[in-house]
């Protein structure tokens, strides 16, 4: 009996030492203390009446990472699929909260970060016209060739949003302006739709001087002539080695505005750059050659090539345009090639004395000196300041060589002039208009005997031919 309770003591103890081992080799299991909640009324110092064995659980301190922490201070949503950190860099820039960005780019960001549109930071601030960012961004290496899918850069976003100051900055960073183009526009459509003429002229200026016209230039010179913008249309020429056209057609703007009698057009780009010495095409398009009144215009203009713009101001007649014309540099002794006709004898041609009086370098104003040559009385008179110095007796052209009336101007003198067509002398020759007539020493009966020439007495030929200069006017009624 005695040995049964020492086995059962024994076992007992066993078995309490092994349940106490077990025990001790697993967790505690978590506290679970009731915390008892305060009423919002009741005062903060409340917490202090807390029994103890709270006060063993102080509240720590927040802390979160730096680029959660700029995401939340941004309102920015960060659970978006992929690379989140960089997606609200984009979206900072957009709203520009570039404080958040900088700080996200401090914190590792990438700089070239592009959203799923392909929008960069560069072209978040170029589009808001923010240049201090911009220099920053570029500062941190920043791309400026950088491209979204439709093959936009920062450039392009500055212009199309008509920020200035960027288009400034940005500009002379783009290596390759032609070749800039995105969505089917280049850079110059893109500036021109924006309407303003200030970044059109900005991203024109930056532009070598080898651009061929377009529709979108031609629209752009348009505008700058009828809005009177003098700049932006020597600018635009100054890009274009050829001058400008209407659409489809070959003939330069500035001849039209001779044929048409624009003298706004003709001379606004004249004073623009326009080069005064401009030749037209072989071919002439039908609505210009219908501005042409002089049929001999018309005839050389088709046969001949090299006409220019002074021979077609000379050939309709006009002074003013002759006159613009060589004040601006054009060449009066440039002939055509084949030819070789001058301006003056297209002049000649249109029986205009000041064009022709230009052309020739000078002459007297027909109020200080004239010669008046009657076709019905047969002689002559010059008249000198309005009173008449000198008469003779003439002789004009016989009927069937009539010589025509008009108004001439001498245009060159010889000597001993040899007729090539009647192969006689007509000595002390003043040849009127470069035509194939003029006045001459010769026999003067009292009526008209001659082909045409004005025939004078020898005394009276020798007179004018040593008195009168080049460039008079000879009036015949």
């Amino acid at each position: 009996m005695r040995a049964s309770t020492i086995r059962i003591w024994v076992s007992s103890t066993a078995a309490a030492l092994i349940m106490v081992r077990a025990t001790s080799l697993t967790p505690d299991p978590e506290a679970k203390l009731p915390i008892p909640s305060l009423a919002p009324s009741e005062d903060l110092d409340a917490r202090a009446s807390l029994p103890s064995t709270y006060a063993a659980f102080p509240m720590a301190a927040a802390r979160r990472t730096a680029i959660i922490d700029h995401c939340f201070t941004s309102n920015l949503d960060a659970n978006v699929p992929a690379t989140p950190g960089q997606v609200a860099l984009v979206i900072a820039a957009l709203k520009q909260d570039w404080k958040t960005v900088l700080r996200m780019l401090d914190a590792g960001a990438s700089v070239e970060t592009a959203d799923d549109t392909g929008v960069t930071p560069l072209m978040a601030a170029a589009m808001q016209g923010n240049v201090g960012i911009l220099r920053t961004l570029l500062e941190r290496h920043a791309r400026v060739d950088f491209t979204d899918p439709a093959g936009r850069c920062a450039l392009h976003y500055a212009i199309t949003a008509g920020k200035l100051e960027a288009v400034q900055l940005l500009l002379p960073l783009v290596s390759n302006l032609e070749g800039a183009s995105a969505a089917g526009n280049d850079l110059l459509t893109m500036a021109l739709e924006t309407g303003d003429m200030k970044i059109f002229q900005t991203v024109l200026e930056r532009f070598p001087a080898t651009l061929q016209w377009t529709a979108n230039t031609r629209a752009a010179l348009e505008t700058a002539l009828h809005a009177d913008m003098k700049e932006q249309v020597r600018l635009l020429l100054s890009k274009h080695p050829a001058p400008p056209t209407r659409e489809g057609g070959t003939v330069p703007l500035i001849a039209y505005a001779i044929a048409s009698d624009d003298a706004t057009l003709f001379h606004t780009l004249l004073a623009c750059g326009s080069d005064p010495n401009i030749v037209l095409p072989k071919a002439c398009e039908k609505d210009f050659m219908s501005l042409l009144k002089s049929k001999y215009l018309r005839l050389y203009i088709q046969e001949e090539t090299g006409i220019n713009l002074l021979m077609l101001a000379a050939g309709l007649g006009k002074a003013d345009y002759v006159r613009a014309l060589l004040d601006a540099g054009a060449d009066r002794n440039r002939a055509t090639p084949r030819e070789k006709m001058l301006p003056l004898y297209f002049a000649a041609w249109s029986e205009n004395w000041q064009s022709l009086q230009m052309l020739l370098g000078g002459g007297p104003m027909p109020d200080q000196l004239r010669v008046e040559i009657s076709l019905a009385k047969q002689n002559m008179a010059v008249i000198k300041d309005g009173v008449t110095v000198f008469t003779t007796q003439c002789s004009t052209g016989r009927q069937g060589f009539t010589t025509p009336p008009g108004q001439y101007v001498i245009t060159d003198k010889d000597r001993d002039h040899r007729s090539t067509i009647y192969k006689c002398a007509m000595p002390y020759f003043m040849r009127l208009n470069c035509r194939d007539f003029g006045m001459h020493e010769g026999v003067v009966p009292t009526y008209p005997a001659s082909h045409g020439c004005i025939r004078l007495p020898s005394d009276a030929a020798r007179k004018l031919f040593v008195e009168i200069p080049v460039g008079t006017v000879v009036m015949i009624n």
